[in-house]
């Protein structure tokens, strides 16, 4: 045999020593590691899955696997954070600072759903003149905010007023009306209508229709009553209207030719508010 070939064999002798040997400690490690972990598993099942790993002999690298030291089930468990309840909203519903006009309904009476429209006992007035209390009789109590031109509407407990009111049973369909005058003509009227085809709206105790011109871009309103001559509005324009103000709030609608039976709720909707200052 050459020098060479002696040289070969010796380093190949050496490193099959060496894999040998290197062998059995990787084996023994991740056997000792699965018997370490069968120590602290969290169930019997687990605990003797570990434990047959270690007899068999189990596979290289587990002996890199740290070792849970503590079970499971013995771990302290932080609890979730429990929901609070959210507190209700305090403090008393107001107009805003800056509105003009506004009626707004802060309790319906007895039978929400069906509409009534005559007189009603003035019954609380807040110290403000905004918050009214009506009594309709066997229907319950009104309650409103009201604000006419800035000002508030002058109420006495005892007085009687005229009233209407509707609200809408299909919350996609709007058909809400809401009015309140007194002796002499001073009161506010809001109405909002929906409808598959342009609306017409009259607002109760002003005796003011409201009609949506669709052949016109932008669908203006043209209002009319008693002794006044029509007038056209578009949105956001507010007009004296005779001895009352009308303020178009809103009007939509779709475009000629525009199958409205794929539209779901009301493709036209108009929205109006008339008032006389006290």
């Amino acid at each position: 045999m050459t020098p060479s070939a002696r040289w070969l064999t010796s380093v190949g002798l050496i490193a099959l020593t060496v894999s040998v040997s290197c062998r059995p400690s990787a084996e023994k490690q991740a056997a000792d590691a699965a018997r370490n972990t069968s120590e602290a598993a969290a169930s019997p099942q687990q605990k003797q899955l570990w434990q047959d790993a270690a007899k068999q002999g189990a596979a290289p690298g587990l002996e890199r696997v740290p070792v849970v030291r503590d079970p499971v089930t013995k771990r302290q468990r932080i609890p979730a954070p429990t929901a609070q309840p959210q507190a209700p909203p305090t403090g008393t519903i107001t107009i805003a600072q800056g509105v003009q006009s506004e009626i707004r309904i802060l309790v319906y009476p007895n039978m929400p759903f069906e509409s009534y429209t005559g007189p009603a006992t003035v019954v609380g007035v807040d110290q403000n003149n905004e918050r009214i209390q009506l009594n309709l009789g066997p229907r319950g109590t009104l309650t409103l905010l009201v604000r006419i031109g800035g000002q508030q509407l002058p109420l006495a407990k005892g007085e009687t007023v005229n009233v209407s009111y509707q609200q809408r049973q299909n919350p996609q369909v709007p058909n809400d009306v809401i009015a309140i005058q007194k002796a002499g003509g001073a009161g506010i009227g809001h109405i909002i209508r929906g409808g598959t085809s342009p609306v017409q709206a009259v607002i109760p105790l002003f005796g003011i229709t409201a009609t949506q011109l669709a052949a016109q871009p932008g669908l203006p309103v043209q209002v009319m009553g008693p002794a006044l001559k029509p007038i056209d509005l578009t949105m956001g324009q507010t007009v004296p209207a005779g001895d009352v103000t009308v303020r178009l709030l809103g009007s939509t609608g779709v475009g000629p030719g525009t199958d409205v039976g794929l539209i779901e709720g009301s493709p036209f909707t108009i929205n109006v508010m008339v008032w006389k200052v006290p």
